[in-house]
């Protein structure tokens, strides 16, 4: 890497090579996890200060961040995703980041019957989401939409939503694409 702009990408790819979480690269450097997560997508640029606070915990320099050229991911074998689990709910979520700027992907497994009806989310990131198995609803904004294997749907940046498996036989895996747009003077929407 030439530049402090992209430093995010060497940060998460030192990240993942030592096989630490965001959660757990927040909890060594005192710094939020949406901070971090913003900083490798090169959305923040990170202050010297936390630069040397995530450099201290890998035990680097900047200049090894800056000279660490992020690896090309062709693939990503299901074991390498990061997975995030709501084991009350018995829901599974696998982040997969391929390192391009201003775009990430979920898998998502959703067992039958899940009430995740009343967890609501806002980004300020657009998403789209295809169903690959079973069935699963979409509330955006108090629109109710009932998607099938093969249905595609897309939720809009800062628009309110939820999603859930109402299925008593089948869960409900789907496929997310998460976006960020730019305006036209280049900054991120």
């Amino acid at each position: 890497m030439d530049n402090l702009d992209k430093i995010g990408s060497s940060i998460r790819s030192l990240r993942k090579s030592k096989k630490m979480t965001l959660q757990q690269l927040a909890k060594e450097t005192g710094l939020s996890t949406g901070y971090l997560s913003n900083i490798e997508r090169n959305i923040t640029s990170p202050t010297l200060m936390n630069i040397q606070k995530i450099c201290d915990v890998f035990d680097s320099s900047l200049s090894d961040l800056l000279e660490r050229n992020a690896e090309e991911r062709i693939v990503i074998r299901r074991e390498d995703r990061e997975v995030i689990l709501d084991e009350e709910q018995d829901i599974r979520m696998e982040t997969i980041d391929f390192g391009i700027e201003n775009l990430s992907f979920i898998y998502t497994e959703l067992p039958r019957q899940s009430e995740t009806s009343e967890e609501w989310w806002t980004h300020e990131f657009g998403e789209v989401g295809t169903v690959l198995e079973g069935e699963l609803t979409v509330n955006i904004g108090g629109e109710i939409f009932e998607l099938k294997a093969g249905d595609t749907i897309y939720v809009k940046p800062h628009t309110r939503h939820c999603y859930y498996n109402k299925s008593e036989t089948s869960k409900s895996v789907s496929f997310w694409t998460r976006f960020w747009e730019k305006t036209q003077d280049g900054q991120e929407n």
